[in-house]
C-alpha cells in the first residue's frame, strides 16, 4: 500500500508548471525590460544624433564661440599678411603668428568647451570663449534633446583651404559639434547593474558667415 501511495506521488505533476513560471518569469522580466532600456538607448542615441545636425547648422551662421583673428571680424584686419583680395585658400598655409607660404591662406584648428575654454592642439592659443555665443547653438539643439547643457557641447573650428581672401569670414573654416560627457541611465537594467551608457555625437559642415542674424 505505502509503495503504490509513493509511486503516485512520484508522479503527480501538480504544480510543477508553478515552480517552472518561478524559475523562468525573472529572466524573461529580465529580457523584456532589458529591450526596453536598449530601445530607450538607440532612441537617445537617435535625438543626440539630431541635435548635432541642428547645433551644426546653427554653428555655421552665429558669431563664432572662438574669439580670435580669422574668426572675429573686427580683430582679424591684419590676418591675410597683406594677401590681395579675391586670391584663392588653399591648404598648407601658414598661422596667425606666421605669414603663410607660398601664397596659402592662413591656417588653425581651435576647439572650445565650457572646461577648457579654447584650445589649439600643438600650438598656443590666442583664441577667447565667448559662452554668450555658445546659447543660440544650444537653444536649436535642445529642440530635440532639452537635458543638453553647456558643459555637454564641444566645439571646433578648422581652416579648410577653401574659399578666398577677404570672403566672410576672413578665413573660411569647417565647424564641428559635438556631444561630450552625455550619459544614458538605464531605468530597468540600472536596479542590476550599475553604470551608464554614453551618448556620443558629431557633425560636420563648412561655416557660412559665422555671423549671428539679430
Amino acid at each position: 500500500m505505502a509503495s503504490r501511495t509513493f509511486a503516485a506521488f512520484h508522479r503527480e505533476e501538480d504544480g510543477a508548471a508553478l515552480i517552472e513560471a518561478a524559475l523562468i518569469l525573472p529572466v524573461l522580466l529580465m529580457i523584456v525590460f532589458g529591450l526596453a532600456d536598449l530601445s530607450l538607448y538607440f532612441w537617445q542615441r537617435g535625438l543626440a544624433t539630431k541635435a548635432v545636425d541642428l547645433g551644426v547648422r546653427a554653428a555655421i551662421v552665429s558669431d563664432a564661440v572662438a574669439q580670435g583673428p580669422g574668426l572675429t571680424p573686427s580683430e582679424s584686419a591684419s590676418y591675410w599678411f597683406g594677401m590681395p583680395p579675391g586670391a584663392r585658400c588653399f591648404p598648407g598655409g601658414g598661422s596667425a603668428a606666421e605669414p603663410s607660404g607660398a601664397g596659402g591662406c592662413p591656417s588653425f584648428s581651435v576647439t572650445c568647451d565650457l572646461a577648457r575654454g579654447c584650445d589649439c592642439p600643438g600650438v598656443s592659443c590666442g583664441f577667447g570663449f565667448s559662452q554668450a555665443n555658445l546659447a543660440p547653438i544650444l537653444d536649436a539643439m535642445r529642440a530635440v534633446l532639452p537635458r543638453l547643457e553647456p558643459a555637454n557641447l564641444r566645439i571646433t573650428y578648422s581652416t579648410n583651404g577653401l574659399g578666398y581672401v577677404g570672403r566672410p569670414p576672413p578665413v573660411p573654416v569647417d565647424v564641428t559639434v559635438q556631444i561630450v560627457d552625455l550619459a544614458f541611465d538605464p531605468i530597468f537594467a540600472g536596479l542590476l547593474f550599475a553604470g551608464s551608457l554614453p551618448l556620443g555625437a558629431s557633425a560636420t559642415l563648412p561655416s557660412e558667415d559665422l555671423v549671428t542674424r539679430r
